[in-house]
């Protein structure tokens, strides 16, 4: 993490970005959280199954959250569900990747949050 200070001299200031989302349940049930990163692989990483560190990982240009990422993530939610016999709710922020509207066989429904 970098802070930006008014006496750091010379150079440029890193332009690292990670973004990490997160789902969980009323009841305290958690799923791997996603992480978005700049590149498909990194140093921090290196020699490291990805796999198996409890992520899903993702990457595009400026490691935001997609909305074709998020739709990725939600319809692989949507069958994890559907194969649990699950109803689900799922509140969600106003980002606009978020914006994704479709009715799902599982009756996963979306609520997204005022602005």
């Amino acid at each position: 993490m970098m802070v930006k200070s008014a006496d750091s001299k010379g150079g440029k200031q890193a332009k690292e970005r990670i973004a990490i989302s997160f789902c969980a349940s009323a009841e305290g049930e958690k799923l791997k959280p996603q992480m978005m990163w700049k590149s498909k692989t990194t140093r921090c990483f290196k020699g490291k199954d990805i796999c198996k560190l409890g992520i899903h990982w993702k990457s595009n240009r400026k490691a935001w959250m997609t909305a074709a990422i998020f739709e990725e993530w939600l319809t692989d939610f949507d069958k994890q569900m559907d194969k649990e016999g699950r109803n689900v709710l799922l509140v969600l922020d106003n980002a606009t990747c978020h914006k994704y509207q479709t009715v799902f066989k599982n009756d996963v429904k979306l609520v997204f949050l005022p602005p």
